[in-house]
């Protein structure tokens, strides 16, 4: 059998299912000191170091901030209904709604 590689899941994915709305605040944890945008490409922009710069992974994104490797599925949160789930959440729920097809 041959070996076939799963392109991994991206938010512009996640975003494209309309699981995640293009303008989406996003959190930074565990503070929600930093707060982001996501765009249509699943890119996060937000202000660091005096400057707004977009970063087109949730990970080099948190990695700008705690200046150290970091999973930024983790690192991220968005407020949904008064609750701040991680963006592994929506990840997962994109899994499951691939696998009910």
């Amino acid at each position: 059998m041959a070996y076939e590689e799963i392109p991994d899941i991206t938010l512009k994915m996640i975003i494209n299912a309309g699981i995640i709305k293009s303008g989406t605040k996003v959190y930074s944890s565990p503070n929600n000191e930093i707060i982001g945008t996501l765009d249509k490409e699943g890119a996060i922009t937000f202000e660091i170091d005096n400057k707004m710069k977009t970063f087109p992974f949730p990970s080099g994104a948190g990695r700008a901030i705690t200046k150290t490797s970091i999973n930024g599925w983790k690192y991220w949160r968005i407020l949904d209904n008064g609750i701040y789930n991680e963006l592994r959440y929506y990840k997962e729920k994109y899994k499951l709604a691939l696998d009910k097809r």
